[in-house]
């Protein structure tokens, strides 16, 4: 890509889809923060509730947000309990694990409550798995657990045509196979259904099989079978957090809402026939170059030539996909 961002970049890839995940949506839902609507507690005053807000996909920024605000409400002496309150679609497995994580570890130093305010799906589901108790609207949508691979037409397919011969220093490296892929998309699934089972387990009324259909399900649904607790609001969600801590007694506490703004997910991937001009603004967005041009920089030679994610629906595409499934 020239240095002004202007040149018009010729894009092929393809997704490959595991039998697990649900393909119900073709763009993945922008990402938009809260403002800050409360001021925080003072440190060691009067015991409180502290509502983080996350809007938006699990990129690697957006999580990297919420993280610090898990951290902030966990080492203020004065919160004894979170609200998460979360619409999120998912996005890329390795953002997605970091959400959980953060999620994990504060969970288990004081009660956190999730309230899905819309959505909760995928990579959003795995990283609320660990939670205390999940509040959905009858309109919320959970689930999704299921697990998609984003690479370039060419890595897969046309190998033996590249216009560039690399020397390389054994036969696997830089080598992808949809054996390959396949086998990391069933590891990264059981991973996924694991951790589900592992936090849910005891309220699910599915079988493992059924958990890792890759299905959604609204509010009441989703109570019914376990992959939520109970329907209620905002308010809901905070009492019950509340009511789940020790430091607090009765009505005797302070609610303070805490976000961040962060990235935009905006993933497009193109078919073999189109182009896009790729302008500024673009580091968030996945571009395969399928041919290699002559007159790139060494930098614009390489690729991440694999993204795996959790999302609920597919990146943005046309007619060039290939469907590989986990059981062919």
């Amino acid at each position: 890509m020239s240095a002004d961002g202007n040149r018009t970049t010729t894009v092929a890839a393809y997704v490959v889809i595991i039998t697990a995940a649900v393909v119900t949506a073709s763009v993945v839902a922008p990402v938009v923060f809260d403002t800050v609507s409360g001021s925080g507690p003072d440190e060691g005053g009067e015991s409180s509730v502290a509502v983080i807000t996350f809007r938006g996909g699990t990129t690697s920024g957006n999580v990297a947000a919420v993280t610090e605000s898990l951290r902030e409400a966990r080492t203020n002496g004065s919160v004894d309990a979170i609200v998460l309150r979360i619409d999120s679609p998912g996005g890329p497995v390795d953002a997605s694990e970091e959400f959980y994580l953060a999620v994990n570890r504060t969970a288990s130093q004081m009660p956190v409550v999730a309230y899905v305010e819309g959505t909760a799906a995928s990579g959003g589901y795995f990283g609320i798995a660990p939670v205390d108790e999940i509040v959905v609207k009858p309109s919320s949508t959970v689930g999704s657990i299921g697990v998609i691979v984003q690479a370039p037409l060419s890595a897969v397919e046309n190998i033996e045509n590249q216009r560039q011969v690399f020397i390389r220093s054994g036969p696997d490296k830089a080598q992808i196979t949809r054996d390959g892929l396949r086998e990391n998309l069933e590891l990264l699934q059981k991973a996924f259904v694991d951790t589900i089972i592992k936090h849910r387990g005891d309220e699910l009324s599915l079988s493992r099989t059924e958990v890792a259909t890759g299905q959604t399900f609204l509010g009441p649904r989703a109570v019914d079978n376990g992959f939520a607790d109970q329907i209620g609001d905002l308010n809901v969600a905070i009492e019950e957090a509340a009511g789940r801590a020790d430091g607090i007694s009765g009505d005797e506490y302070n609610v303070y809402y805490k976000s961040s703004r962060a990235q935009q997910l905006n993933v497009v991937v193109l078919g073999e026939d189109e182009s896009t001009s790729l302008g500024e603004n673009t580091a968030d967005t996945v571009y395969v170059d399928a041919r290699p041009n002559a007159d790139a920089s060494t930098d614009d030679q390489f690729v991440q030539p694999v993204k795996y994610y959790a999302v609920w629906g597919v990146p943005q595409t046309t007619n060039q996909t290939v469907e590989v499934s986990a059981d062919e």
